[in-house]
């Protein structure tokens, strides 16, 4: 596993694979086909794109996943979430819109409403 630690902060786009544990800051995207966890004091200002990925810090922007998204009670999150699936912990904030289906898409893009067969 890799790993940023807390006084590491990067400015700019990221991009990993296989697995990361993020500890620091960075604002900017982050990409992979792989897992991320995001540690307690962790802040990420900008988009994930990942394969899965554990919140317990502070995300603010869109989280876009192809497998699943876990919500601990620690984490702070605002901004959309795309998974296959989602979970959230008691005492976990969420402000935002969730869209969990088989296959993730943008998050935010449909608003809510599904398209016609």
């Amino acid at each position: 596993m890799n790993r940023l630690f807390a006084n590491v902060e990067i400015k700019g786009a990221l991009t990993f694979s296989q697995e990361l544990l993020m500890e620091g800051k960075i604002e900017g995207d982050v990409t992979s086909n792989g897992n991320l966890i995001i540690g307690e004091k962790a802040v990420v200002k900008g988009t994930l794109k990942t394969g899965s990925v554990i919140v317990f810090g502070r995300v603010e922007g869109d989280i876009i996943v192809q497998d699943r998204c876990e919500l601990k009670a620690t984490a702070r999150v605002v901004g959309n979430i795309s998974a296959k699936t989602f979970s959230i912990e008691e005492g976990a904030a969420f402000s935002g819109r969730a869209q969990v289906q088989k296959t993730p898409q943008p998050a935010g893009n449909t608003h809510g409403r599904r398209k016609a067969a």
